[in-house]
């Protein structure tokens, strides 16, 4: 009867053990963009660029793999970036991510009256980041939805 229990105790021990030792990374944390820069376009679309700043909460560094998102200003479409290279992201500290996308003109323009009137943007960012821990590769959601100062955003502040 005592080994039974015994057996049953080590059994549980184990699972419990693969069911903590097995758990899946934490997505990184959006902290927010810098360095916003326009570039030239065609029609209507123009080339956005800007650094996204992420934080690893997680105690062990990890391989980004990929990232598609789609981003809006003030709740209206203005472009879809996707990054396809590798970022090394470190353990427990920020990391920095470049991005390039098309951005819809029309978007921007809709919406340029108002984001120059109130010097701030509701930027809502909804996308999925592929990331890699050792040889386990998994995707996460994200979703960020803020205002954002367009002064420090246009220097660079942050």
């Amino acid at each position: 009867m005592q080994r039974t229990n015994y057996k049953i105790f080590l059994i549980i021990l184990v699972l419990a053990g693969l069911m903590t030792g097995c758990r899946q990374p934490q997505a990184p944390e959006y902290y927010g963009f810098q360095d916003l820069r326009f570039g030239r376009g065609e029609g209507q679309q123009a080339t956005l660029g800007t650094t996204l700043k992420f934080y690893n909460p997680n105690s062990y560094g990890l391989q980004l793999k990929g990232a598609e998102m789609d981003v809006m200003l003030n709740g209206k479409p203005a472009g879809h970036s996707v990054l396809d290279s590798t970022v090394l992201i470190p353990k427990k500290d920020t990391f920095y991510v470049p991005v390039t996308m098309q951005v819809n003109l029309q978007g921007l323009l809709g919406n340029a009256i108002q984001i120059f009137l109130d010097r701030q943007v509701t930027v809502t960012l909804d996308g999925r980041i592929h990331l890699k821990k050792g040889a386990i590769p998994f995707s996460r959601p994200f979703h960020y939805e803020g205002k954002e100062d367009l002064n420090a955003l246009l220097k660079g502040d942050y």
